[in-house]
Parts: C-alpha cells; sequence; structure tokens
C-alpha cells in the first residue's frame, strides 16, 4: 500500500504523471479544431450530471444568488464579532453602575472569536448529515436571536453569554459557506469565486471596527445590537430562500481521459502516464465520452489508479487505447444519444423545489469522529496555523488599536474606528490580486504540463508575498505603538493594511487547495481549522493587554512577529514536495469520502 516511504522514493517524472486525488486534467491538448488547426480546450471537473438539481448544472443567477448570500453571512458574522471593539472603551460610561476594567471587557471579544472556530465542532458534522442548507438556516437563526437579546440586557455576565451565542450562530460561515462555494463551481473557477468570498469574510471586521465607535457613542451602546440584528435578520432572510442544498451525491471523482493528440502536437506525451498503485482502494471506473469508441485491450477494469502488487508507480499493464469514432458513426450515435436524453429529459430546477429541507445520510457518530481524522492531512495542519495566526493577529490588532488610538497624543475618541480604514484598503487589493492570478496561474501551468494536468499546489505560491507582508506588519505595528507621535498612526494603518491584506488572500488560496485535493473531506479539514482559528485569537486577544501592560507594545508584537513567520515557513514543503504527500495520504482521502 502506498505511503510516506514509497511516495517518497519515487522518481520525478513518476510523481510528475501520477494522478492522487486532487490530480485532475484541465487541459485537453489540441483536441478541438479552430480555423482549421487543433487547439487546446478547458475541461469541466468535477464531470456534471445530466440532473437540474446538480448544483454544477445551476444558472449562474443561482449561483451568484447562493454565493452572495453565503458571503454576506460571513461579512455579518464578522461584523457582529468586531463591532464592539471600538466601543468597549465608553463601557463604564454608559453603564457607571456595572464597571468593569479593559480585561473583563477583552473577555466580549475573546469568547466571542473562541466560538467563532468552536462552533464548528456541532455545525459541520451535523450538515454532513441532515445537509448544508439546513445548518446554514440554524445558524443565521441563533446568530439573530443572540443579536436581539442583547438589545434588551445590560448585565455584564448576560452580555457575555451573548456573545457566546453570536459566536455560535457565525461560526458556519467560515466552514459551511466555502463548502457551499466549492460545490457549485469547476476548479478553474473557485479560485476567483473564493476570492469574492473570502473579501466579505474578511471586509465584515473591518467594517464592524469602523462603525462600531460611531455607533455606540451616538446612538447607544444597545444600538450596536440592534444593527447586529437587522444585519442577522436580513442574512436569515436570504439564506431561507437563496442556498438550496449543494451537497450532491454523484458517481467517485476520476481523473478524465486523454484524448487522441495528433502526433505532431508539441504536447504529443513522450511516455505513457504512470498508474498510482494504491493496493487497497475500491475502483473508480471511468465513463468513455460518447466520441470515442472503447477498443480497449483486454485487462482490468480501468480506474484512476491501478491495483498492482509490484508496489511500482509505473504499471506494466498497457494503457487502454481508444480510437475515434467516425464521422458517419458519430453521427448515429449522436442522433442516439440524444434521443436517449430526450428520453430521459428531467424537469427544471423550479424555486419550489430549493427551499426543501430535509436529508439523512446517517453515520452521525461517524461524522463527528471524521474530522478528527483530517490531522492525518499535512495541509490540514499547515492551513491551521496560518489561518489562525492571520485572525489572531487582526483579532489584537482591532481590540488594541482602538484603544491606543483613544490615549494621548492621538485622542481619536469616536473616530478611532478609523484605524480600519487600511485593513479595508488592504482587502481590496488582496481581494483583486487573488482574484485576478488564482485561476489563471492554474490554468496556464495545467496548459504547459503534457497531460494537461492541474494540481492544487499550483495556485499556493501566489500567498508567499502576502504572509511575508503579513509578518511585516505584525513588526511594524508593534514600533509604532511603543513609540506613539504625531504621525504613528499612518504607521498603524499602514501595518493593519498589510495584515488584511493577506487575511484576504490567504484564506481564499487554501479554501481552494483543501476543496480540490480533499473533495468532501474539505468541510472537516475546515472544522480543525476553525478551532485553531478560535483558539489563537482568543490566547492573545485575552493576554495581550497583561502582556502590555507588563512589557509594553514592542515584545508581544515581537513574539507576535515570530510566530507567524515560523507559521508562514510551513508553506515550503508543501510547494516543494504537496504532491508527494498528497500520494502518500491519498487512501485517507478515498477512504473517508
Amino acid at each position: 500500500m502506498p505511503g510516506w516511504k514509497y511516495a517518497f522514493s519515487l522518481s520525478r517524472e513518476a510523481v510528475k504523471g501520477a494522478t492522487p486525488p486532487g490530480t485532475v486534467r484541465l487541459i485537453e491538448h489540441s483536441i478541438t479544431q479552430h480555423n482549421g488547426r487543433y487547439v487546446d480546450r478547458v475541461a469541466n471537473f468535477p464531470v456534471p450530471t445530466s440532473d437540474p438539481a446538480d448544483p454544477l448544472n445551476w444558472a449562474q443567477w443561482r449561483k451568484v444568488c447562493c454565493l452572495a448570500t453565503v458571503s454576506l453571512y460571513a461579512f455579518v458574522s464578522n461584523f457582529a464579532s468586531a463591532s464592539l471593539a471600538p466601543a468597549l472603551p465608553i463601557w463604564n460610561l454608559f453603564f457607571p453602575q456595572n464597571l468593569k476594567s479593559p480585561n473583563d471587557l477583552m473577555q466580549f471579544i475573546a469568547f466571542n472569536v473562541l466560538l467563532l472556530g468552536l462552533g464548528n465542532v456541532f455545525w459541520v458534522p451535523l450538515a454532513n448529515v441532515f445537509g448544508r442548507r439546513p445548518m446554514l438556516v440554524l445558524s443565521t437563526l441563533a446568530l439573530l436571536v443572540a443579536s436581539a437579546c442583547g438589545t434588551v440586557t445590560a448585565n455584564f455576565h448576560h452580555v457575555l453569554v451573548i456573545r457566546i451565542f453570536q459566536g455560535l450562530g457565525g461560526s458556519a460561515s467560515e466552514t459551511i459557506a466555502p463548502a457551499v462555494v466549492g460545490d457549485m463551481f469547476f476548479v478553474h473557477e473557485r479560485g476567483g469565486w473564493m476570492a469574492f468570498y473570502t473579501a466579505f469574510l474578511a471586509s465584515g471586521s473591518v467594517v464592524g471596527g469602523i462603525s462600531g465607535g460611531y455607533i455606540a457613542t451616538r446612538h447607544g451602546w444597545f444600538s450596536l445590537f440592534e444593527v447586529n440584528a437587522v444585519l442577522s435578520g436580513i442574512a436569515f432572510l436570504c439564506t431561507l430562500l437563496l442556498v438550496p442544498e449543494t451537497i450532491y451525491q454523484r458517481e467517485s471523482p476520476c481523473l478524465p481521459l486523454q484524448r487522441n493528440i495528433p502526433r505532431t502536437s508539441r504536447f504529443w506525451p513522450r511516455t505513457p502516464a504512470p498508474y498510482l498503485s494504491l493496493v487497497s482502494l475500491p475502483s473508480m471506473h471511468m465513463t468513455l465520452p460518447s466520441r470515442f469508441v472503447g477498443s480497449i485491450d483486454q485487462g482490468p477494469a480501468l480506474t484512476w489508479y491501478q491495483t498492482s502488487s509490484s508496489g511500482d508507480l509505473s504499471s506494466s499493464t498497457t494503457p487502454a487505447r481508444f480510437s475515434k469514432v467516425s464521422k458517419k458513426n458519430r453521427s448515429s450515435r449522436g442522433t442516439a444519444v440524444a434521443s436517449n436524453t430526450a428520453a430521459a429529459q428531467q424537469p427544471p430546477f423550479t424555486f419550489l423545489q430549493s427551499l426543501k429541507i430535509g436529508m439523512y445520510r446517517g453515520n452521525l457518530l461517524y461524522q463527528f469522529k471524521k474530522p478528527w481524522f483530517t490531522l492525518r492531512l499535512p495541509a490540514t495542519w499547515i492551513v491551521m496555523f496560518q489561518y489562525g495566526g492571520l485572525v489572531g493577529a487582526v483579532a489584537v490588532m482591532s481590540t488594541v488599536g482602538p484603544q491606543i488610538l483613544d490615549l494621548p497624543p492621538y485622542q481619536w475618541g469616536e473616530n478611532s474606528g478609523l484605524l480600519f480604514i487600511g485593513a479595508l484598503i488592504g482587502i481590496v487589493f488582496g481581494g483583486l490580486f487573488t482574484s485576478l492570478l488564482a485561476d489563471k496561474r492554474l490554468k496556464a501551468l495545467a496548459k504547459n504540463q503534457d497531460h494537461g494536468y492541474a494540481e492544487p499546489e499550483s495556485r499556493i505560491p501566489i500567498i508567499l508575498p502576502s504572509l511575508a507582508i503579513a509578518t511585516g506588519g505584525l513588526l511594524v505595528f508593534g514600533f509604532c505603538a511603543e513609540y506613539p507621535g504625531r504621525y504613528q498612526w499612518v504607521g498603524l494603518e499602514f501595518a493593519y493594511g498589510m495584515v488584511a491584506f493577506a487575511l484576504a488572500q490567504v484564506p481564499s488560496i487554501w479554501f481552494s487547495y483543501l476543496i480540490d485535493a480533499y473533495a468532501q473531506l474539505a468541510s472537516d479539514c475546515f472544522v480543525m481549522i476553525c478551532i485553531l482559528r478560535g483558539i489563537v485569537p482568543f490566547t492573545w486577544t485575552l493576554f495581550v493587554s497583561e502582556w502590555v501592560a507588563k512589557d509594553g507594545f514592542l515584545i508581544p508584537f515581537g513574539g507576535f512577529t515570530v510566530m507567524m513567520g515560523v507559521f508562514s515557513l510551513l508553506i515550503l514543503p508543501l510547494i516543494w514536495m504537496g504532491k508527494r504527500m498528497r500520494i502518500a495520504t491519498a487512501r485517507y482521502v478515498v477512504g473517508n469520502q
């Protein structure tokens, strides 16, 4: 059975031609005739079914509405989380009978952030059993109810409980929502659409930080929860009406076949693509395109890997050969297929059908255990640390920053939330940068491959600059906070923008990678990622005030910089050896789909 030793003993050419889960044939070389010559074509993967209810077959307007809704949900959950940060200094002004120290008030942020991560321990397993739609409806409803309850109490402990339930209600926005995006779009589209989603995800906390101080000082403390309740209500109604169920059971995904390529093409393979030997896995049979006749040599069933006991990636079995159907036969075959398709044509996917709630996939206990199995996948650990570190950095900056600007020499007062303007600019640039480059790089690299293979690792190098920028931003923030001056606020703004630039880009690339590489297992990876995403900012936020009071700003933020730098370096092994790692862990991925 392939394992780590086997995967790292393979030759470079063998790894290049292997097709573990996540490797797809995105580019069909020289297969379509255009103006008398053969041209490349981008293949759709996963392969959609003929069912109109298949999310891959939905009309573009339906996909965009669904994407916009889950993006709005992500925005609202982070807005509700961050809007209280600039309002913390005025708690004692509004409630003098219930005075609290800054460390006590910091719990409003810390516990909310913690539940934003830990809440997914419940939401994702339930979504895997009962469907994504009902869990999204319930989570947005929980966010709405918690925000509404915050409008009627000024008791510190009651508000703390409400903040915990706000975090629980918003937590599904960072796990189930990106899984929905992955369900609707093809591999070569996910990068751009995921960038749209993560831009909303990151901007929610920024807009909340900008507006929270103004709302609380001008309209009262309770008005923060009133605004959160209104936004949560809109997200709930849109989810109820515009987000259908996206879990769709289709045939096991397999690598599309390489069709006949003219020998004059520069992409004519010099050697046949080797097969990945996974002895213990079930076969994944391929369906031949209608334009080909299955003149297959006698041998074992055609699979995306070959069950060979030799342990060699290059199987001795002769690859299947296919002959092109003649024009006459293809015409008759096409007529027959068309008639059969017309006979089996299914009714359209209506709006009323999209409102249906309810499925049961069974094995609830196993679904609660399954996320912990993803710790065997190296990418899970890397994303856990990098995403957790970035969210922790933003949480600390959004909490400490307004307090700095509220003190001399700045004394911005209600304007302290303007610190988040720099972050908003960073998010815009990060989102645009990702949407323009992510899918373009994936298709360009696949086009230059002999077999047209697209690898999930193709997008990862894009985030190297942003990780370096974010790490430097933490250090810049620490220096400017430690040595305040008349214009040091510019450095604080710029540093926050540097971290926000990475926060808009890194999750987008990593979420797309996990969906591409691990398919349905990606949502379970999101659970583990969000657990650390909750623990890291919770820890940093809860203790940063005491640390700053004891040692100043430079030492704590210097420590955060070192940790973020170490987290960023974890990406290098995946860039160099990511495909070998997928070969080594393929049996875990296929066995747990």
